[in-house]
């Protein structure tokens, strides 16, 4: 009776317990990602608006105008690098004449993040635009602010100006309420060569939005999107001989590309690779691939003006025509950068030591990484270890109560594993990704059905542990009076079991990268799988609540049982624990 009453209350507790961690798991999966979407760099505190400096330089006017060199910058939403080469006859006649490059862009290959990094050379660790939801005006200096007071034109949507604040910069501005029902590019082509006229900016900025929607809504290999990206084609084909002269070089690039299914921000190299192409007087043939950082430091170099405060690429000097103290400016400044970013992370510019080349400086960086990203991970590491040590107490209490119910949820696992990663990876085509949902107002469902699709694997799961649980019993008694609450049991404690494997997943996450979000953003892959394997504990809550009745049922109906139960063999209780 003693082991009776014992499955008993091992039941209670295991739903219990599977329970409360399904809850855990839910308020941290919501602090998660909460801290990405919330995520405030300590690294960028530029603000225009109070910056002496800022507001007292003076305007240069060159008395020869003619020789001035100025750039015209075209970001293209959603464009990507396949499409630029098949679609794009503009740009493939740019790139033989000038520089055709492979951008990388950073994570999350979102278009908040990436446009920033375009006109800034920041990075989301180092302006903070994480996400889509950003709100206000990014914390770093942009092309725009290194630019002023300099005439510049920027045509654009609204965005632009409430994230870089264009319209108190630029001396020309056209701003197009966003509108996804309407090609809008033509617009904003034809108010940019309006707007240059006899205009002599040294910067003229062109978004052209649509590739994007139309990739979320029909995939970027559709007709669709080939006839729109035509249509840029032929409006960036307008532009470029709207504006050429002999001292206009222009620079075409994306913000980022997109997968098949049109989704992106993730890793993928369809959605991080994009095209960079730099053509006219002042570029220099070249090709090979650079980071997306690497755009804002060198227009800036390229128009003579001092490279974006906070920016981590670097002036290329082998695809633009830099002059050696400008170059030596740039690396200097760099080595600024890097100086105030070592004092945030290790409070001493110290680290950067003698290094003074963008290769020296890169390297003492790595090395002030490397060293923060250590004392952050021994810092995390008792409670790593502790949340790793109570999921591996979990499977040792259930090994220790029955080692045929233990070897039961074992099974059951590996079957949870099957059908939940079946699922993911084989039917939906999904990858550990941000891109795995098309555009952001689809997160919710995604999250949802993934917790749906957890719950479904649980109740699999619970019943394979039932069927692998007859077949190691010679004679299995049913579910019956005193045999009931071992068999109610394992349902519940194949759950649990399968939650300790997650969480021994999200204790190595949380040792390597941290819930909360201080100085950088996670590998986003990892990142991805992390809030996957929170949302999977959280569903298998369902699982636990409707266990005890499937393998109730198993033990209730299954050949072999029935036999016993006929009275062909019989056990003693205690065999049965």
């Amino acid at each position: 009776m003693v082991f009776r009453r014992l499955a008993w209350i091992a039941g209670i507790l295991a739903l219990i317990v599977g329970l409360g961690t399904a809850y855990a798991a839910y308020l941290l999966a919501d602090y998660s990602w909460s801290q990405v979407v919330e995520y405030r760099t300590p690294f960028g505190d530029y603000d225009r608006q109070w910056t002496e400096e800022f507001d007292a330089r003076p305007v240069v006017e060159s008395s020869d105008t003619s020789t001035t060199p100025r750039v015209v910058l075209v970001l293209i939403d959603g464009l990507t690098l396949q499409a630029s080469r098949d679609l794009m006859n503009s740009l493939n006649t740019a790139r033989e004449y000038g520089a055709d490059m492979v951008a990388v862009t950073p994570q999350p290959s979102l278009s908040y993040p990436t446009w920033t990094n375009v006109v800034s050379g920041a990075p989301p660790d180092i302006s903070g635009v994480s996400t889509n939801w950003f709100e206000g005006k990014v914390p770093v200096e942009t092309i725009f602010d290194a630019l002023y007071p300099r005439p510049m034109i920027v045509s654009a949507t609204e965005d632009f100006d409430q994230l870089y604040g264009v319209s108190d910069v630029a001396s020309q501005v056209y701003l197009e309420p966003w509108d996804d029902t309407r090609y809008l590019g033509g617009i904003l082509v034809d108010e940019a060569l309006n707007m240059a006229g006899e205009s002599n900016a040294a910067l003229t900025f062109v978004y052209i939005p649509d590739a994007d929607e139309i990739a979320h809504e029909h995939g970027p290999e559709s007709d669709e999107y080939a006839e729109v990206v035509g249509r840029i084609d032929r409006d960036v084909q307008r532009l470029v001989e709207g504006m050429q002269d002999d001292r206009t070089m222009f620079v075409v690039t994306a913000d980022h590309g997109h997968i098949d299914g049109g989704g992106h921000g993730g890793w993928e190299p369809e959605a991080t690779r994009i095209a960079a192409v730099f053509f006219g007087p002042g570029a220099r043939y070249d090709a090979g691939e650079i980071s997306q950082s690497d755009i804002a430091p060198t227009i800036a170099a390229v128009l003579d003006a001092d490279v974006p405060a906070w920016t981590t690429g670097r002036v290329l000097n082998t695809i633009v025509e830099i002059d050696d103290v400008a170059y030596a400016d740039a690396q200097a400044s760099y080595r600024e950068f890097a100086e105030l970013y070592a004092e945030v992370l290790d409070g001493s510019s110290s680290q950067i030591g003698g290094a003074s080349t963008y290769d020296e400086i890169d390297g003492a960086l790595a090395d002030v990484r490397a060293q923060r990203m250590e004392l952050d991970q021994a810092a995390r590491m008792p409670t790593a270890l502790l949340i790793a040590a109570a999921a591996l107490a979990v499977l040792v209490v259930l090994a220790g109560l029955s080692w045929r119910a233990f070897l039961g949820a074992m099974a059951g696992a590996v079957a949870y594993y099957a059908v939940y990663n079946g699922l993911y990876f084989g039917v939906h085509g999904h990858q550990w990704s941000l891109s795995a949902f098309n555009t952001e107002k689809y997160i919710e469902a995604f999250f949802n059905t993934r917790m749906i699709e957890a719950a479904v694997a649980g109740l699999v799961a619970a019943l394979v542990a039932a069927l692998v649980y007859a077949a190691l019993r010679r004679d299995p008694k049913g579910p019956r009076s005193s045999y009931l609450g071992g068999w109610l049991a394992l349902g519940p404690a194949t759950v649990l079991a399968i939650q300790a494997t997650l969480v021994l997943q999200v204790a190595w996450f949380l040792w390597a990268w941290g819930a909360e979000l201080t100085w950088r953003l996670p590998d986003l892959r990892w990142g991805f799988k992390y809030d996957l394997d929170l949302i999977q504990i959280t569903g298998l809550a369902v699982a636990a609540l409707l266990s005890p009745l499937v393998t109730y049922l198993v033990g209730r109906y299954h050949p072999k049982v029935r036999r016993a139960e006929a009275g062909i063999a019989g056990d003693s209780p205690r065999a049965d624990a």
